[in-house]
């Protein structure tokens, strides 16, 4: 396999992370207030008898943790690639 293709199923494992985080994080609150996430999604919640009013924004932790992701994948890449070329040794 090449990084490219790593790097890419690392990005979408990312993704599906970040969506149970969020699925998660959003069906636990119960009252309004600012919530954040695990991976950095905050979620500004406000309601009252009549309506119901959700902000979501990203804070820098979601770039950290994306790119803290990558580079243990890409550092698996490697492992994996040095492991290959020691057994056709």
């Amino acid at each position: 396999m090449k990084l490219t293709k790593f790097v890419f199923i690392g990005t979408i494992i990312y993704l599906l992370l970040f969506l149970i985080d969020y699925l998660v994080t959003l069906f636990s609150i119960d009252k309004s207030g600012v919530y954040k996430s695990k991976l950095g999604l905050e979620i500004d919640m406000t309601m009252n008898e009549e309506e119901l009013f959700t902000t979501f924004s990203l804070t820098p932790q979601v770039l950290i943790t994306y790119f803290t992701w990558i580079i243990i994948v890409c550092l698996g890449f490697f492992m994996i690639q040095k492991l290959r070329n020691r057994g056709a040794q």
